[in-house]
């Protein structure tokens, strides 16, 4: 059934303001995907503050033209989703990631294919957003700064003890002799 003019406005203010919320956009083909399927992810990444949503393509490009985001070419023809995401953008590439390869068959066929995103505005190609998956989420990030730190400061302590070890030593050979 075809949406009326209002309900057309309606959706499309609805994108906007998702799109302006978000941090980042990922851009999916979902092929053969089921709702339970789609439901099951949206459950999956509702603690990392992200939304998934299958869109009306033309509405869509005209919410991103009107938040001034680029245009994504991808949107021309078939079925797309969105995936927005909050502060967190790794977490949910993370799931994403894990439920393509849990929907991917035997075969090789994947249900649901990344085709583009946005990240502060910039437009990304598929294997950038691919790339977002792989990078360390909040978590692993600051296990990564402490462990430097950690680093860091006993180089520091080694340094100052340096030269009290030096005048112990010099100290022991001199009583020694």
């Amino acid at each position: 059934m075809a949406k009326t003019k209002k309900e057309k406005v309606a959706l499309k203010d609805k994108y906007v303001k998702e799109v302006k919320k978000a941090k980042a956009i990922i851009i999916v083909k979902p092929l053969k995907l089921t709702p339970n399927e789609a439901n099951d992810f949206r459950m999956n990444i509702f603690d990392f503050d992200a939304n998934f949503n299958i869109v009306k393509n033309t509405i869509f490009k005209l919410a991103l033209a009107e938040a001034q985001y680029p245009e994504i070419k991808e949107l021309e023809n078939g079925e797309h989703a969105a995936l927005f995401l909050g502060e967190d953008i790794v977490s949910p590439s993370k799931s994403l990631k894990k439920f393509i390869e849990a929907t991917t068959s035997k075969d090789g066929f994947a249900k649901v294919e990344i085709v583009s995103g946005i990240l502060d505005g910039v437009l990304l190609t598929k294997e950038q957003v691919s790339e977002l998956a792989d990078m360390p989420d909040f978590n692993g990030s600051i296990s990564m700064i402490l462990g430097i730190l950690d680093n860091a400061m006993a180089g520091v302590v080694n340094v100052l003890e340096d030269p009290t070890r030096s005048l112990v030593t010099i100290l022991d050979q001199a009583f020694k002799e």
